[in-house]
């Protein structure tokens, strides 16, 4: 109850700030077909304790994200822990927020930063655009997910890489950034439709390592290697 409180407070007429302007152009994803089978997962404080000894064998991914934050706010208490086991087991992976499409871009995106600390070697970072009950305009949501982008590739060179479905891609995203970002598309009905890198098949995948089901996603080898979601 003292929840609704918050959010009637919140003035849903705000625009947000335009972009960063950065003279250069973003370059195109390269892509490098592998036609190697390539799956990994993304995880979150949800999962709890993971037994990572059982990450062998068939069982061992070729990459992980991990939930680092959400908002302008929010932390994953898992991420640092996770991340450290993963470097142990030598695994590809990066830090991914989820979206407010209501709070402001830039800080969000700084925010995710601090927390995720992306390297040169990981794979580069990933928003997570989806749908979200809060309200907000289409305006707000455009400019705040313009000021997320803009703001991740002025600090890291690069777009992040976006998970959505793909509505939201058709709504938020290809117009401006269809040839600059890599895409990853959850659909858990068909292979999505859109060009995609990266396909969230299923919410239900058992895996040795977590009590529950975990999320199971495929790189799209025919369209790109696993090299080249790594960020330089």
């Amino acid at each position: 109850m003292g929840s609704i409180g918050i959010w009637l407070a919140v003035d849903y007429t705000w625009i947000p700030p335009a972009p960063p302007v950065i003279r250069d152009q973003p370059l195109a994803i390269q892509r490098h077909p592998s036609n190697t089978y390539t799956w990994g997962i993304d995880i979150s404080h949800h999962q709890g304790e993971v037994k990572w000894k059982m990450m062998i064998g068939d069982h061992r991914p070729d990459f992980i994200f991990l939930k680092a934050t959400e908002g302008n706010h929010f932390k994953d208490n898992r991420f640092n822990t996770y991340k450290n086991e993963i470097k142990k087991l030598g695994l590809l992976f990066s830090g991914y927020h989820f979206m407010r499409f209501n709070q402001n871009g830039k800080t969000q995106a700084l925010h995710f930063l601090e927390m995720a600390q992306p390297q040169k070697g990981e794979l580069i970072p990933v928003v997570d655009i989806e749908y979200q009950r809060h309200l907000y305009t289409d305006e707000i949501a455009q400019r705040n997910i313009d000021l997320f982008m803009e703001t991740i590739r002025e600090k890291i060179g690069v777009y992040p890489m976006v998970y959505c479905e793909e509505k939201y891609y058709h709504k938020y995203l290809k117009k401006k950034y269809e040839k600059n970002i890599i895409l990853w598309i959850a659909n858990y009905k068909r292979k999505p439709t859109v060009p995609h890198d990266l396909w969230q098949k299923t919410c239900k995948y058992s895996h040795p390592s977590f009590k529950g089901k975990i999320d199971f996603n495929l790189l799209h080898d025919e369209r790109i290697g696993l090299d080249d979601l790594i960020l330089h």
